[in-house]
């Protein structure tokens, strides 16, 4: 029996926290023997346009650092009603709209992580 690939999307416009929340994914799954799908976007409007071709993403990792990024969360969550949204912000301005989008979680940036993996954790509980 072939095991399910879990995918996730990582969206932000700054390349090295997409580097390193990446790399977060792939290490916490490869010390489990899983391999994840990984897709990462520097843009909005590409994550928007993988979202309308491909629904299968378990978990979207969003940096939020203006409403740009808070409109494109509220498109994906129209999309994507089921997928897990966990927001990576530099600071505390977007946490009323994470409520608002139902969030699985909410990070202030630098990424710890060891909360980091207790997300995923969650993540893997509810897949």
């Amino acid at each position: 029996m072939e095991t399910k690939s879990i995918m996730f999307a990582v969206c932000d416009k700054n390349q090295e926290e997409i580097k390193a929340t990446s790399l977060f994914i792939s290490e916490f799954y490869n010390n489990k023997g899983k391999q994840p799908e990984i897709q990462c976007f520097d843009d909005t409007d590409k994550i928007i346009d993988a979202f309308r071709r491909q629904n299968g993403y378990v978990a979207v990792f969003m940096g939020m650092n203006s409403m740009d990024e808070v409109d494109t969360a509220w498109i994906l969550r129209n999309i994507a009603p089921r997928c897990r949204l966990v927001i990576m912000s530099p600071c505390g301005d977007y946490s009323l709209e994470g409520y608002r989008l139902e969030a699985f979680d909410y990070w202030l940036k630098p990424l710890d992580v060891e909360r980091f993996n207790k997300t995923l954790e969650r993540l893997e509980a509810h897949v």
